[in-house]
């Protein structure tokens, strides 16, 4: 016997939390079918305990430079306990009662996995479900790659709570993942390697990335460039990694972590798709259309099971505009060039828009505006002067992209994101006084 019901949602992350509570808010019956703790990646695997970590490593590294502010912190040390308990307080914090406020808006949490047994059937558990409409929200999964004794290494679930601190740790991979737990780790005193296949943070702006990446070094993390791994052996605390580089030379190195860094795809795999007749491309993500529906019309996709942009905001949007789809039986396409995002590597790096890449391949006819904090107030007193502030704007000052490195650019990119939103102008952007002495000042400079 099957159960009906308007919609189930699978999973209980960013994107289905914000699309069961928009579907529940306008009367409809909802459940969400997350076999896991409710909240996703983000929450538990992700975002929070991410920077939670990479808060301590700044706050230890502001600790050891103290004394150039007058600040004698003499015989700092580092408490690894300490720092895994911050973070998990953080989180807990943060999350609060999730199943209990799913329970207050009328959503049915199923705490059990859910699979396709037709296109107009589900199994969670030992129920059946014949929802009206069906959004796939199951997040996303490290890559693992092909890699003898890559069973040896970590992901980055491992990497948010080892047991104890390491003192070397190697990161194939410089993306996201690999880029934010190089900052971490280096800033913990950890001695980082880097070993980068193609280039380091692709989507970012390429003088951005090379300042990141001489601030790491600064901080000792070795980066070995066209490295391609080809085995990892030992046992952990005391791995090897074997590589080769350009011309097929052969080398190694060794630490007591490997951590995997190589991107992450749609969990996808235990839903059974096939039985529900939605199709996928060559590479296994989901055939969508605009409004993120797939070939099956009663099932939808939302947030990083779509297998675009994989980022927090990115999927409350997606979210919150499948469900009003839904709701209106009028499919909308979701609006996600406005929204920022950062990586919380040192320095931070953040951008919103587009790059002069994108805006050349469009035939944007566009100029460049460039500035730094080297002479900001704010930058002075804390003496973190080192940066990049560059602005894309049409002919006429209509701002296109912002791209940033820097201290607090995860911050300092958010004007820019409601600029580019709203239609302003770079002038108008910058005709608006920041406070003195703060950072958001350079917006104030950054008009040529």
């Amino acid at each position: 016997m099957t159960v009906p019901m308007d919609a189930l949602v699978i999973g209980g992350g960013t994107a289905g939390n914000a699309a069961s509570r928009a579907l529940a808010a306008k009367g409809l019956t909802v459940a969400v079918a997350e076999p896991g703790k409710v909240g996703g990646t983000c929450l538990w695997n992700g975002c929070m305990p991410k920077k939670a970590l990479y808060n301590s490593a700044m706050a230890y590294q502001d600790v050891k430079r103290a004394e150039e502010f007058g600040v004698l912190a003499r015989g700092v040390e580092l408490d690894w306990p300490s720092v895994l308990a911050w973070k998990w307080h953080s989180q807990e914090t943060y999350a609060g009662d999730q199943e209990g406020v799913m329970a207050s808006r009328g959503i049915k949490h199923l705490s059990a996995a859910a699979r396709f047994i037709s296109p107009t059937e589900l199994q969670v558990g030992t129920e059946v479900f014949s929802p009206g409409a069906v959004i796939v929200a199951t997040g996303s999964r490290a890559v693992i790659p092909s890699i003898p004794g890559v069973e040896l290494a970590d992901t980055s679930d491992e990497a948010l709570r080892f047991p104890e601190l390491p003192a070397s740790l190697i990161i194939i991979g410089a993306g996201y993942i690999g880029m934010e737990f190089a900052g971490i780790y280096a800033s913990f005193g950890t001695e980082v390697t880097m070993l980068v296949r193609d280039s380091v943070l692709a989507s970012f702006d390429a003088e951005c990335v090379a300042i990141a990446v001489s601030e790491l070094q600064a901080l000792g993390v070795r980066f070995v460039y066209d490295a391609s791994v080809t085995q990892i052996e030992g046992v952990r605390g005391d791995l090897i990694v074997r590589f080769t580089t350009s011309g097929d030379s052969q080398d190694r190195v060794s630490a007591e972590r490997v951590l995997v860094a190589t991107g992450r795809l749609p969990a996808l795999d235990e839903l059974n798709l096939d039985a529900a007749d939605v199709h996928r491309d060559e590479l296994g993500l989901p055939v969508l259309d605009a409004s993120l529906r797939s070939t099956n019309p009663r099932v939808w996709f939302a947030g990083d099971a779509t297998g675009q942009k994989m980022l927090t905001p990115v999927a409350h949007t997606q979210g919150v505009h499948v469900a009003q789809s839904i709701i209106t039986g009028q499919p909308t396409a979701p609006d996600t060039s406005a929204i920022p995002t950062a990586c919380f590597t040192v320095p931070a790096l953040a951008q919103v828009g587009i790059n002069e890449a994108e805006a050349t391949a469009r035939g944007i006819s566009h100029r460049v505006i460039r500035g730094t904090p080297e002479y900001v107030g704010a930058a002075i007193i804390t003496d973190r002067r080192a940066g990049l502030v560059k602005v894309l704007v049409t002919q006429d000052g209509i701002v296109l992209g912002a791209h940033i490195a820097g201290h607090d650019a995860a911050d300092l990119v958010y004007p820019y994101a409601l600029a580019i939103r709203a239609g302003l102008s770079i002038a108008q952007l910058a005709g608006t006084s920041a406070i003195h002495p703060a950072l958001t000042e350079l917006i104030n400079w950054t008009v040529t």
